[in-house]
């Protein structure tokens, strides 16, 4: 397969995903072991009703024009189980379509709406940009191939980069210089969007690593540190959204954190050992929350 390198719009998802290299949903794998990275793999997980959700909430919040796209089954009476004659035939009919459930396209019209009822998400949502762009670049030192799928990007021009001398017209004038603001829009669907609930997910789930490798991949092919801006959206009513910005201090950390779980990677590739993480004995550690819930039993027994 040809070795692709740089920005590629409206790529079918099924040959963005055939391309030989990593990406942030891969590598975050390795946070809990090797041997977790290694079997999803060689076992890819198939799509969960959450990611089913998400990539029609997706679709439909940027990019509407392909709404028509979706088929919803559900609708009539015999269309009850996904299996049978009748659910081999509405997949025919509607051959290269989402298939979502009647109660699926309720729920992400919901998340749509939501996205847009937080005025800085719909700031971003609106606004003019590229949605769905694959990327592929090299590791800046290793030569690593690496690719990520980018929601939205969006690229605005302001006139503050300060005054330049210019001719026009056979006259000399002075204006102001147009200077770019680049930012990648990311959107998360989430049971709960409140900042002590939803940070603790990001973290969980690895979404600081996977915006650090967008902003790698971004700066690697333009030169250009893009500002990283990641919406979430609940998914159930009444929808509720929050916009957040992800500050470069944290992007770095993320980058080291990815940098170092790849050369895990790398590592477990060459010796061809994928170990578990926890292969000694340990003694059961109890959460911190634990041991005060239980001292504040002991004062109550003892008052």
């Amino acid at each position: 397969m040809k070795q692709l390198e740089g920005f590629i719009e409206n790529m079918p998802f099924d040959e963005y995903a055939a391309v030989d290299a990593l990406n942030g949903s891969k590598i975050v794998h390795m946070r809990r072991s090797p041997m977790k990275y290694r079997h999803e793999i060689d076992n890819p997980s198939p799509a969960s009703p959450a990611m089913v959700l998400g990539s029609a909430a997706h679709r439909l919040i940027l990019e509407p024009d392909l709404v028509g796209e979706f088929a919803v089954w559900g609708l009539v009476e015999d269309q009850k189980v996904r299996r049978g004659k009748v659910w081999d035939a509405f997949q025919a009919a509607n051959e290269g379509k989402m298939i979502v459930t009647a109660a699926e396209q309720e729920s992400m019209v919901g998340v749509a709406v939501g996205a847009r009822r937080n005025l800085p998400l719909r700031k971003y949502v609106n606004a003019y940009g590229t949605t769905e762009v694959s990327m592929f670049w090299r590791h800046p030192h290793t030569g690593r191939r690496f690719k990520a799928r980018l929601d939205k990007i969006i690229v605005e021009l302001f006139a503050d980069g300060g005054e330049a001398v210019v001719e026009v017209h056979d006259r000399i004038k002075t204006v102001r210089k147009p200077v770019a603001k680049h930012t990648i829009v990311d959107l998360k669907t989430t049971r709960d969007c409140r900042d002590f609930r939803f940070g603790p997910q990001a973290y969980q789930l690895g979404y600081v690593v996977k915006m650090a490798h967008y902003w790698e991949g971004y700066r690697t092919l333009t030169g250009i540190e893009p500002a990283i801006k990641l919406g979430a959206i609940e998914d159930k009513p009444p929808f509720e959204s929050a916009l957040y910005n992800v500050p470069r201090e944290l992007i770095l950390l993320g980058l080291e954190e990815r940098d170092n779980l790849v050369n895990r990677i790398e590592e477990c590739e060459k010796s061809g050992i994928w170990p578990a993480r926890q292969e000694d004995e340990q003694d059961l550690v109890m959460p911190p929350w634990a041991s005060t819930e239980a001292e504040t039993e002991l004062d109550l027994e003892m008052a």
